[in-house]
């Protein structure tokens, strides 16, 4: 009766260690099944203009689209708050948004006027993970803030496009371009003027650093003056209208954006010389209003693709969050996300992007987790065109 009686109650137990097995099995089961449909949810602090006819340009609108079609395949709930080109503002949103309630799972950031490093305290504060991209710390902000994860463990990381590429692009076109047709003066030099962004944020800094490398390699380049347009159409056609009268032998034109680049072509308009055949000119966006000049002949190029870098950022965060660390490559990515558009494959870019619907690209093709035999993130622009070939 004993034997009988220990083996009912040894029975017994391993029936409850089986049911508290199957108990985990299924809670483990339905917690993975929830964490892969459960959307992701992230926020964007877009330091940009949300009106399309703002004299800044479309940049931070085609920003915000890219990001919504990355979001749609990467099933990533995203918000975007735009701040109207007000960095007080900018900085007060992101710290709105950490203080909810309920905050997102994810923050990202843009350092538009130096202004992020706060914006990363109070994420860190307030326990969001926070992301910068586009227009990261340098110099002395990067001194103070050190990198991701070490002094403020909630900043995971940075994505930024190779703005210095971007600025040598731009000049070596132009100039090559200019060269080939002849265009010299009198002297035998081919004098470039530039418009420059701002005299603060990184990307302008780092793009006129390429434009200057670019001059170097060409003895018969002579840069006159770098001007600041602070991103504007107006203030540069303003800007070029009176660089023109002082340079009278000016040839080249070289813009840090498109808005800027169309104002010098207005500018070299008013002054009675045509654009593309005078002087020639370049910018960088791929707006819309700088491919019809390119189109026309106006412009020589538009180097872009950087309005992608966020879409790039939503890649990275859905890995992330899924177990798959971008930090195997580094905490601080700097990408060759930039490609030169000009009249020899204009045609072929807006064949497919012409009505900017970026929907049709398939963003869950760049993830390592759900394509495990990628071993390096490659977000260029050949690498998008690959799946239309």
């Amino acid at each position: 009766m004993k034997k009988l009686y220990s083996w009912h109650r040894e029975g017994r137990t391993m029936i409850k260690i089986c049911l508290y097995l199957i108990t985990i099995c299924v809670v483990f089961s339905f917690s993975t099944s929830r964490a892969a449909t459960e959307k992701l949810l992230v926020t964007f602090i877009n330091p940009g203009v949300s009106d399309v006819n703002d004299p800044t340009g479309g940049f931070w609108l085609s920003v915000s689209s890219f990001m919504k079609a990355a979001a749609e395949d990467l099933n990533i709930e995203l918000e975007i708050i735009y701040s109207e080109r007000n960095h007080i503002l900018m900085q007060q949103q992101a710290k709105d948004v950490v203080e909810r309630k309920n905050p997102p799972n994810y923050l990202i950031v843009v350092n538009e006027k130096l202004r992020a490093r706060q914006m990363v305290i109070d994420s860190n504060n307030a326990g969001v993970k926070v992301f910068v991209m586009l227009n990261i710390f340098d110099g002395e902000q990067q001194i103070q803030m050190g990198p991701p994860r070490y002094k403020y463990k909630n900043w995971i990381g940075t994505l930024i496009p190779d703005n210095h590429f971007a600025g040598y692009e731009i000049a070596r076109l132009v100039i090559d371009h200019a060269l080939d047709t002849g265009v010299k003066s009198a002297d035998g030099l081919l004098h470039l003027i530039g418009i420059s962004g701002d005299p603060v944020t990184q990307a302008s800094i780092e793009r006129v650093n390429g434009l200057k490398q670019a001059v170097s390699e060409y003895p018969n380049v002579n840069l006159k003056q770098v001007f600041v347009g602070y991103w504007r159409k107006d203030i540069s056609k303003k800007k070029v209208m009176r660089a023109l009268k002082r340079y009278p032998n000016t040839r080249a034109i070289w813009a840090a954006n498109d808005p800027m680049a169309i104002g010098a072509v207005e500018a070299v308009f008013d002054n009675r010389k045509k654009p593309g055949k005078d002087i020639f000119i370049g910018g960088l966006n791929w707006d819309i209003p700088g491919l019809k000049k390119i189109k026309k002949g106006e412009m020589v190029t538009s180097i872009g693709g950087h309005f992608m870098t966020g879409g790039w950022v939503l890649v990275l965060l859905h890995d992330y969050h899924h177990g798959k660390d971008f930090a195997e490559e580094g905490l601080q990515l700097k990408q060759q996300i930039f490609g030169a558009l000009h009249r020899q494959n204009i045609d072929s870019f807006l064949k497919y992007f012409g009505g900017r619907n970026w929907s049709i690209i398939d963003y869950t093709r760049f993830s390592k987790v759900l394509n495990p035999n990628i071993t390096r993130y490659n977000f260029n622009l050949e690498e998008v065109l690959k799946q239309f070939k």
